[in-house]
């Protein structure tokens, strides 16, 4: 059952690495038999153990390379497009479309030999195509000239990947995929759990401002209910193997065995690949068989053509919703470097397209890769409108951290489209800033309303917010004829946060909190020390005009404090603390 023929293709791996890939599925819970399935080959490729030396992919790309050169049916990577539609439709498998015109037509390309040395530190190339959406900062002000900070939920954790790989490889970091909210958030706070109905906890922590003389800092900080029924899944895995995923199919492989590892008896898995075309690989199939999920895994067969993205949501979407659960999450997971160069292409379009996809009750769960020529900007954009999340992964570390261990927070959805509201009281700050949050500021009228899409809150989710202020009585910078510099009542109180969101059956609601200045000075600070590391970690890296006088030294002291400290875990897998610590030591750089 493959959706390609046989393009004799295969990858070389050096036998530390294999062990490792093996080592992997092992973890996951297959058997010895289905990870060596799963190990041996990948998207139509054999997998060949070599004993060369120095072939180790530190960076996890693989290149296809041809058994054959003179084998004419093979034409480099983007040889499907040769193919016919019979080839390519299988046993098994469903063409939904016809193959575009040839304008995507292929040319020979030689695949790119596997380097013969040990790759500490590869090679920066000589073009990057990735793009990001650059927000501009948030600007400090006032609250009598911004009465409110409102912004949407972020619970996803793209920019943190990006960064630890970055700096795992020892290479430049583009301060314009930097989003602070993303590092601050990927962090497993110890917050309070809702009580009684509420779908989430609402806390708040408060502490000095390290880079600011006169600065404090106050801790929002939210905690998604666990869910107490247990939810079915009906999942589509839309695949993207075009040809610019060319060297990223072994880790796009890795994530869809880690999430089918969790599926069970009454959850349901489709597959569905697109280049120029889709082609439904599985149909809706029982997950209680797990030689069966590995047979449609190892069934996505081939790489090259164009991307036609759009198409291939469309297609994701209308099978869902021909194949909708009522009693079931439904889901679509897509695969992607976010590169589509055909159908809707721009990011405004696909936001478009995917705001009223959203409206079908159908999630979207976006997970990323490349590295220089992924396509952030639409990715993100993707997850922001559909009521969806989006992870980046570069190596298997991210997808065990971000695929496997969060798995149920990111497909149970407790409360959609949450919305944040912090008003403080001028009469006792005089100048605040939120930190982060850059791209997902929101006016007073999407506040209110409840068709604007936002990010929604999964089971047991974190979600962290930290504003910097400075105590005094506000004035306003630019004075107007009818707002005073006075405040009305509430003298008691040094902030109100305000939260609207629905649950998952549509239902609106509002949640609301005032902080008075009693409880801001009594509130506990146990996530203080964490969250001010990585916002300074994040400051510095993104090399805002708002870190003040963090500096490596800075973040380095911050650490050795936190060491200190025995009731924070310092030894988690792939730590945080780690990585930053690598980052302000240049380690290897």
């Amino acid at each position: 059952m493959s959706i390609f023929s046989k393009n004799n293709r295969y990858v070389e791996m050096c036998k530390q690495q294999y062990e490792e890939m093996f080592d992997f599925y092992l973890s996951l819970g297959y058997t010895e038999k289905q990870a060596k399935r799963l190990s041996s080959s990948c998207f139509g490729a054999d997998i060949e153990v070599s004993e060369k030396s120095g072939i180790y992919r530190a960076d996890w790309s693989f290149y296809r390379r041809m058994r054959r050169n003179d084998d004419k049916t093979n034409r480099g990577f983007f040889g499907i497009r040769s193919m016919s539609k019979s080839s390519r439709c299988a046993e098994g498998a469903v063409c939904m479309d016809e193959p575009l015109e040839d304008m995507c037509a292929p040319m020979p390309v030689m695949a790119a030999p596997m380097m013969n040395m040990k790759m500490a530190e590869p090679a920066e190339p000589e073009f990057n195509t990735a793009e990001t959406n650059n927000a501009p900062e948030i600007e400090e002000a006032g609250p009598l000239d911004r009465p409110q900070m409102i912004f949407s939920a972020n619970v996803n954790t793209a920019s943190w990947c990006y960064l630890r790989d970055k700096i795992k490889q020892c290479q430049r970091i583009d301060k314009s995929f930097v989003r602070i909210e993303e590092i601050i958030n990927s962090y497993p706070y110890e917050m309070k759990p809702p009580e009684d109905d509420e779908l989430f906890a609402l806390s708040f922590e408060h502490g000095k401002c390290p880079w600011s003389e006169d600065g404090e800092l106050l801790m929002v900080g939210l905690k998604g209910r666990k869910s107490e029924k247990e939810v079915h899944q009906n999942l589509a895995f839309l695949v993207d193997v075009s040809g610019s995923m060319e060297d990223e199919w072994v880790l796009a492989q890795m994530s869809i065995a880690a999430i089918v590892s969790k599926l069970k008896k009454g959850d349901y898995m489709s597959v569905i690949a697109y280049s120029d075309n889709t082609v439904t690989v599985a149909k809706k199939m029982k997950c209680d068989n797990l030689d069966d999920c590995v047979n449609a895994i190892l069934s996505i067969d081939g790489i090259g053509g164009c991307t036609n993205g759009s198409r291939g949501l469309e297609d994701a979407y209308q099978y869902l919703s021909d194949n909708f659960d009522e009693n079931a999450n439904n889901r679509v997971f897509i695969f992607t470097d976010g590169d589509f160069n055909f159908g809707i292409t721009g990011e405004s379009g696909l936001s478009d397209f995917i705001y009223e996809k959203r409206k079908s009750g159908i999630y979207l769960s976006i997970v990323g890769y490349g590295r220089n020529n992924f396509k952030d900007n639409k990715m993100e954009a993707l997850a922001r409108n559909g009521n969806g999340n989006y992870t980046f992964v570069t190596n298997p570390a991210d997808i065990k951290d971000n695929l496997w261990d969060k798995l149920v927070s990111n497909l149970v959805t407790v409360a959609k489209d949450v919305k944040i509201s912090v008003e403080l009281n001028p009469r006792y700050a005089k100048k605040y800033r939120l930190i982060g949050y850059d791209a997902r500021v929101l006016t007073q009228k999407e506040f209110n309303d409840t068709e604007k899409a936002v990010d929604g809150i999964g089971s047991e989710h974190n979600v962290a917010a930290l504003i910097q202020f400075t105590r005094g009585t506000a004035q306003k910078a630019y004075p107007t004829r009818y707002v005073t510099t006075e405040s009305s009542g509430c003298e008691d109180e040094f902030a109100f946060i305000e939260i609207h969101y629905k649950t998952p059956d549509d239902e609106n609601k509002v949640m609301t909190r005032a902080i008075s200045i009693q409880e801001l000075e009594n509130a506990g600070s146990k996530n203080m020390p964490v969250i001010t590391m990585l916002a300074a970690f994040g400051l510095v890296v993104k090399q805002s005009e708002y870190k003040g006088t963090a500096d490596n030294q800075m973040i380095s002291e911050l650490l050795d404090e936190i060491e200190k400290d025995e009731s924070i875990n310092t030894r988690v897998p792939y730590s945080h603390f780690d990585i930053v610590r690598e980052y302000v030591q240049g380690a290897g750089c």
